[in-house]
């Protein structure tokens, strides 16, 4: 491991955060990264460090973020149901009217987004095709029979979760993740942030191969669930991609030119740390969103043993991931997520914070850098 010069700025207060960041490269394997934080809407940590093969890195470089992702595509829907353009307790069948098919007519908004709807991996076998023209996927998926009754279990919707949330706000407002996030998130508060790029475009900067794993029996798990069709499934989407090399996968065309809300999002740490601290405060005079549907979208509607794969500790809410032993962000009260490969984006409702980082360098097992600087940031305030 080597030490890296890190740029930027720290407030008074926040130095424990920077030097987080320090040992992130010293002592964790980062290679090129950066970490924001804002404080009641005003950033007082913007640094970043490193390079990767296209050259420096710089507070304007964009990644693949992964299911960060879902955290954004999350704040996009309960915008619209802030405006009363969808009932999260209503059936997806008034959105939605081909969804309601093999037991699915009482599915809620809310199951799809707390990963209990039972369609984690789609049955039907895709094709790049079909990704790019958004419905085919959708289709498919109110065609399919869900896995458990609705709402009574859950699991992780690795990438069914964005076309599923998607195409419920693309029903009740006429426009998808992406054009709403252009529309109303990103146009607003002057984010970098898309989903799907063109990966020869200035500023992309491609994810390096993971780092090592050092953890033998995390590494068991994961094969273990790797090897559940189910899980293989949610992941690959029926063989389209390769579940064991996604990180790779991320950096291609085939990734990069579709619209996946639940995977590919392309931005940069300051974005990600602007969008979130805007769900719990002004920044610049834009909200996102109020007090009251945060407060409701933290409440803990999945958590335990899933209906498969490991149970790894997580919790989730309405959408977002809640503090939980997996990912404790900065204790009760915070919600987010995070990505494969170690990113992470948060807020905390109470204290008006929010934080990103964003790695070009995917950890291995186990990957403590997010949690680092997160705990740096809580002894902070």
């Amino acid at each position: 491991m080597t030490a890296a010069l890190v740029q930027g700025h720290v407030s008074s207060g926040f130095e424990p955060v920077a030097d987080a960041f320090a040992d992130n490269f010293r002592l964790r394997g980062d290679t090129a990264a950066s970490c924001v934080v804002y404080a009641q809407g005003a950033p007082v940590v913007d640094i970043w460090a490193g390079r990767t093969a296209r050259g420096a890195w710089t507070p304007d470089t964009r990644t693949v973020v992964f299911s960060v992702s879902k955290g954004v595509t999350t704040v996009c829907l309960l915008m619209a149901a802030e405006r009363g353009l969808i009932d999260l307790d209503a059936p997806v069948a008034k959105y939605w009217p081909e969804f309601a098919e093999h037991g699915k007519e009482t599915t809620t908004v809310r199951q799809l987004l707390a990963h209990r709807a039972g369609l984690p991996a789609p049955e039907a076998d895709l094709t790049l095709e079909d990704l790019r023209a958004w419905e085919p996927v959708a289709e498919a998926l109110a065609r399919q029979a869900p896995a458990w009754a609705p709402g009574t279990a859950y699991a992780y919707h690795a990438l069914t979760f964005g076309w599923l949330a998607g195409e419920v706000l693309r029903r009740a407002t006429g426009l998808r993740p992406g054009q709403w996030l252009s529309q109303y998130v990103a146009d607003p508060l002057s984010l970098t942030m898309t989903f799907g790029a063109d990966p020869e475009s200035a500023g992309f900067h491609p994810l390096a191969d993971p780092l090592p794993s050092t953890d033998p029996e995390a590494v068991a798990m994961m094969a273990e669930a790797l090897a559940t069709p189910l899980v293989e499934r949610s992941i690959s989407l029926g063989g389209l991609y390769d579940a064991t090399r996604i990180a790779q996968v991320a950096n291609t065309q085939a990734w990069l030119s579709a619209e996946i809300p639940a995977g590919n999002l392309v931005t940069d740490a300051r974005s990600l740390a602007r969008l979130y601290a805007a769900t719990v405060g002004e920044v610049d005079g834009v909200r996102l969103l109020g007090p009251d549907i945060v407060g409701d979208a933290l409440v803990v509607r999945s958590a335990g043993r899933p209906f498969v794969g490991p149970d790894v500790n997580s919790g989730w809410g309405t959408g977002f991931m809640t503090s939980s032993a997996h990912r404790p962000m900065i204790g009760p009260g915070s919600f987010g997520h995070d990505g494969l490969g170690g990113c992470l984006g948060f807020a905390h409702l109470e204290s008006e914070v929010a934080f990103a980082y964003q790695t070009a360098q995917p950890g291995g097992l186990p990957d403590d850098r997010a949690d680092a600087l997160s705990q740096a940031l809580r002894d902070c305030l």
